[in-house]
């Protein structure tokens, strides 16, 4: 993890919240869980944040086509599969990308963006399911 040089309150709140989250939360959901710490705290403070957060590194922004943007606490370059169906985020890891993208250009790839739509595992099983219960 890379911080940014000085770490006023509202940095470490925002990093705190987006480290301990076992999702990809956007601005909106960030900032209802820091005003639980921080009542005072404005929108605009955290959106601030999260841009100096994400521009010095320590936090990663995913940009989606069609939904707001999403933060992570994951800089190691990597993907994101984000579902059709109930609109999750999660973490996708295809070592290939880098190993073509490596050979492709004939160097390190250092970033890069990948974002996958398809159904997350919950929704395959309960495609499955309904379409299971069809069939009956």
């Amino acid at each position: 993890m890379i911080y940014i040089r000085y770490l006023t309150k509202q940095n470490r709140a925002i990093l705190d919240i987006i480290e301990c989250a076992d999702d990809h939360m956007t601005a909106e959901e960030i900032y209802r869980r820091v005003r639980k710490v921080m009542p005072h705290i404005s929108v605009g403070t955290v959106y601030r944040n999260l841009n100096a957060l994400s521009d010095e590194g320590s936090i990663r922004r995913i940009s989606l086509p069609c939904g707001p943007d999403r933060y992570d606490r994951n800089v190691i370059p990597h993907g994101h599969l984000v579902c059709e169906m109930c609109g999750s985020v999660s973490d996708l890891f295809v070592e290939q990308v880098q190993s073509i993208i490596r050979e492709t250009l004939g160097t390190e790839c250092f970033s890069y963006e990948l974002n996958v739509s398809a159904l997350c595992e919950k929704c395959r099983r309960l495609a499955t399911h309904d379409a299971e219960r069809v069939l009956l």
